[in-house]
């Protein structure tokens, strides 16, 4: 049985891109170094753990819903400005790392319709089937929704690790579901999704801890009638009474639940197993200047699957 890293790829290389440039001429790197060497670290310490980097395509979520990350693409401040330049610098590097990481034999998925993290969720949903464990690589809470029996969230860059046994204490809340419907309540701005109004995040969290769930809290405010309508705070009474509210958080939840039957199939799929060759990598590494990996190369090298004695297998 193969156990899975699952690397979400453009959250790890926009932490490296985010640090000291680094650049050859005029074109940066440090996006291509960093996720090398942070790559090569975190599979050598979980070796029995088949690396997969997930890539994102187009999200289908701009069908749903057109506003869906519009605010990523501001450049009206200096600040907005500044971000878009780190952004471009980055999305130039993102062929040289695939290419790189196809050097090393390290397998990489994209979907047009989808991002990484819908991916991540059909691979883990597949993989946990058969009995494999998980670890989900990446910066973004979003995945946190797939931490599960044998499934673990991890954070590598800011040494952060989740899983069942403290995923109440990091989210605030019990469940998987709860975690979704704090977000589809206060919304995600980061995403330009606005929640349902009058209700932020610490009182996401407050609301949630108290009914379990939006539908518990309708079902004893409507069918059973264990709740008095009139006795609640107005932002609880919006969420009965007005049908605007109600509406935005069912499409919130489609938006965030990476389970959403909602989700379409994964269109144009693609999986490149990469085709590892040393003396490739090696002239990439030269090319680049990257002289403390090629200080050592072989030993640098020989914690990948691709170049030990028996690579671990991909699943279909």
């Amino acid at each position: 049985m193969t156990n899975y890293s699952l690397i979400d790829g453009n959250s790890i290389g926009h932490f490296y891109n985010n640090s000291k440039p680094l650049a050859i001429g005029e074109i940066q790197v440090q996006a291509i170094y960093g996720v090398l060497r942070g790559l090569r670290s975190h599979i050598a310490s979980f070796q029995n753990y088949q690396p997969v980097v997930l890539w994102d395509g187009a999200s289908w979520r701009k069908l749903m819903f057109a506003a869906y990350k519009d605010n990523r693409e501001k450049k009206e401040t200096k600040n907005e400005i500044r971000m878009q330049e780190m952004k471009d610098a980055y999305k130039r590097q993102v062929p040289y790392i695939k290419k790189a990481l196809g050097f090393l034999g390290i397998p990489q998925v994209w979907a047009l319709n989808m991002e990484a993290d819908d991916l991540g969720a059909i691979l883990t949903d597949r993989y946990t089937k058969n009995g494999s464990k998980i670890i989900l690589v990446t910066g973004d809470k979003d995945w946190l929704q797939l931490v599960g029996p044998g499934v673990v969230w991890m954070d590598p860059n800011n040494d952060r690790l989740v899983t069942v046994k403290n995923f109440e204490e990091f989210t605030g809340v019990a469940t998987v579901r709860q975690f979704v419907e704090v977000k589809a309540l206060a919304g995600d701005m980061g995403d330009n999704v606005a929640g349902v109004g009058g209700i932020g995040q610490k009182g996401a969290v407050d609301f949630i801890k108290q009914y379990g769930t939006f539908a518990s809290f309708s079902s004893q405010v409507i069918l059973e009638k264990t709740i008095d309508l009139k006795k609640l705070p107005k932002k609880y009474r919006d969420l009965i009474e007005n049908e605007d509210k109600a509406i935005t958080f069912s499409r919130n939840i489609d938006l965030m639940d990476l389970r959403t039957t909602a989700r379409p199939a994964p269109q144009n799929l693609q999986v490149t197993k990469g085709t590892a060759d040393k003396d490739k990598f090696r002239q990439f590494c030269d090319l680049l200047l990257f002289k403390s990996i090629t200080k050592d190369f072989d030993e640098w090298c020989s914690v990948f699957p691709a170049f030990r004695e028996q690579p671990l297998a991909l699943a279909a």
